[in-house]
C-alpha cells in the first residue's frame, strides 16, 4: 500500500517483516532455478566451458532491462513493480526449463534457448529489483537498515541451503535432465508465491513521484557525481568477482573432478550455509568500520577463493580428501553475501534519497552491463587460452583460477579509491 506521509513504525515492522518473508520463500525459490541448478542443466545439454561461463554473466547482462521497472514503478510504485516482474521471472524460469524438450531434436538451437531465457530471467530480476534499494531504505531508518539487511539475507540463505539439500536428495535418486527440468519448475512456482509477500509492503508516494521525476537531468547529475562514477567502478570489481567465480567453480567441479551432480549440489549447500555468515557479518563490520571498509572486505574474499583452487590436487589418494573441495565454496558463499549487502549498504549511505531512483539504475545498468561484458570476454578467452594449452581436466581450470587471480588484482583499485559516506 502507498501512503503520502512517511510511514509509521508499525508499518515498518509489518513491511520489514513481509520482506523478511519474502526473502525466506524467495531462498527456497531460487536454488531451485539459480545458477548451480542452470549450470547443471546446461552440461546435460552438453554446453561448452565458454557458454558455461556466458551463464554466470548473465545475472548483471540482465540489467539492461531495468528501465522498464522504473516505468513500472510510475504507475503501481516499488512494491508491486517488484512483485510483478518475480511473475515474469518465474515463467521464464519455466522457458528456461523447456529447453530439454528441443534437445533430442537440436542441441545448439536448446543451448541458444537456454540462454536467450537465461537472460530473460535475469532481465525480469533486475527490472523488479531497480527500485529495491530505494524501498529499503523507505521502510527502515539509519539505525535499523544493516539490521534488516543482514536479517533479510540470513532468512534468503538458511532457505536456500534446506532447498539445497532437498534437491540433492531428489538427484540422488535421479539425476535426468527431466528431473533437473521439475526442479525448476518447482523452483518457479514458489517464486510466485514469494511475489504475494512483496505485495504487502507499504512504501511512500516518494518512490513512485521519484520515478515519475523527468530522469535526464537527474541522470546528468548523477554522471557527474564523483562518489557514483566510483562506486559504479567498485559495483563492477565486486560483480567480476562472482562472474569469474561462481559458474566457473562448479564446472570444475563436474569437468575437472566429475563429481556427481548430487555432490556438486552439496557442495553448493555449503555455499549457501556459509552465505549465511556472511550476512551474519554485515551489520557488525559496517558499524564498527563503515560502508567502504565493507566494500573492500567483501572484495577481499575472491582472492583466498582463486588460491584454494590452486592449492587442490589433481588427483586425491582417498575420496574423504575431497571434502577441502568445499573450502572454496564457503568463501564464494560468504562472498556473495557480504558483496550484495556491501553493495546496497554503500548506496544507501552515500547518495541522497531524491537521487536514488536514477542513482540506482544507472549504477545497476553500468555497472551490471559492464561486468557481464567484461567478465563474459575475459572468463571466455581465459578458459579457451587453458584449453587450447592443457586440453582438458582439473589442469585447465587451475590455469583459469591463476589467470583469474592476477585478472581481479586490478579491482583492488576502485575499491581503495571509494569516497567515504557523506552521512
Amino acid at each position: 500500500m502507498i501512503f503520502p506521509q512517511p510511514l509509521t513504525a508499525e508499518q515498518r515492522q509489518t513491511s520489514q517483516l513481509n520482506y523478511n518473508r519474502y526473502c525466506l520463500v524467495n531462498g527456497a525459490s531460487y536454488m531451485c532455478l539459480g545458477e548451480t541448478v542452470v549450470v547443471l542443466f546446461a552440461t546435460k545439454l552438453e554446453a561448452s566451458n565458454t557458454v558455461i561461463a556466458v551463464i554466470g554473466a548473465m545475472l548483471f547482462l540482465g540489467f539492461l532491462m531495468l528501465p522498464l521497472g522504473v516505468l513500472r514503478t510510475r504507475q503501481v510504485g516499488a512494491a508491486q513493480t517488484q512483485a510483478d516482474f518475480w511473475v515474469c521471472r518465474n515463467c521464464a524460469a519455466v522457458m528456461v526449463a523447456s529447453s530439454a524438450l528441443i534437445a533430442p531434436y537440436s542441441k545448439h538451437l536448446a543451448v541458444a534457448w537456454l540462454l536467450f531465457n537465461c537472460f530473460l530471467f535475469y532481465g525480469c530480476r533486475a527490472a523488479g529489483l531497480v527500485m529495491a534499494q530505494p524501498l529499503i531504505g523507505d521502510i527502515t531508518t539509519n539505525d535499523d537498515r544493516a539490521k534488516l539487511l543482514g536479517e533479510s539475507n540470513a532468512h534468503f540463505y538458511v532457505a536456500a541451503v534446506c532447498s539445497l539439500v532437498t534437491v540433492s536428495v531428489i538427484l540422488h535418486w535421479n539425476d535426468s535432465i527431466g528431473v533437473l527440468s521439475c526442479i525448476i519448475l518447482a523452483g518457479a512456482a514458489m517464486g510466485v508465491t514469494s511475489s504475494l509477500f512483496i505485495r504487502r509492503i507499504h512504501e511512500t508516494a516518494s518512490l513512485r513521484e521519484s520515478a515519475r521525476q523527468p530522469q535526464l537531468p537527474l541522470l546528468r547529475l548523477a554522471i557527474h557525481d564523483s562518489c557514483i562514477l566510483k562506486q559504479i567502478w567498485g559495483g563492477i570489481a565486486l560483480n567480476l568477482g562472482s562472474i569469474m567465480l561462481a559458474a566457473m567453480s562448479v564446472a570444475t567441479l563436474k569437468r575437472g573432478y566429475h563429481v556427481s551432480d548430487t555432490h556438486a549440489i552439496i557442495f553448493s549447500t555449503v555455499q549457501f550455509a556459509a552465505a549465511i555468515v556472511g550476512s551474519k557479518l554485515t551489520a557488525p563490520v559496517a558499524q564498527r568500520f563503515g560502508a567502504k571498509s565493507l566494500m573492500i572486505f567483501a572484495y577481499l574474499f575472491v582472492f583466498p577463493v582463486c588460491l584454494f583452487w590452486l592449492a587442490m590436487p589433481q588427483t586425491f589418494a582417498a575420496p574423504w580428501l575431497k571434502i577441502f573441495l568445499f573450502v572454496p565454496f564457503f568463501l564464494i558463499g560468504a562472498y556473495a553475501a557480504l558483496s550484495n549487502s556491501a553493495i546496497v549498504f554503500y548506496f544507501l549511505q552515500t547518495v541522497p534519497k531524491e537521487h536514488q531512483v536514477i542513482g540506482s539504475m544507472f549504477i545497476h545498468v553500468t555497472t551490471g552491463v559492464s561486468a557481464s561484458l567484461i567478465g563474459m570476454l575475459a572468463s571466455g578467452a581465459i578458459i579457451r587460452v587453458c584449453e587450447h594449452f592443457y586440453g582438458d581436466g582439473v589442469a585447465v581450470f587451475k590455469a583459469y583460477f591463476a589467470a583469474t587471480f592476477v585478472f581481479l588484482l586490478f579491482g583492488l583499485i576502485p575499491m581503495f579509491r571509494l569516497d567515504r559516506p557523506r552521512n
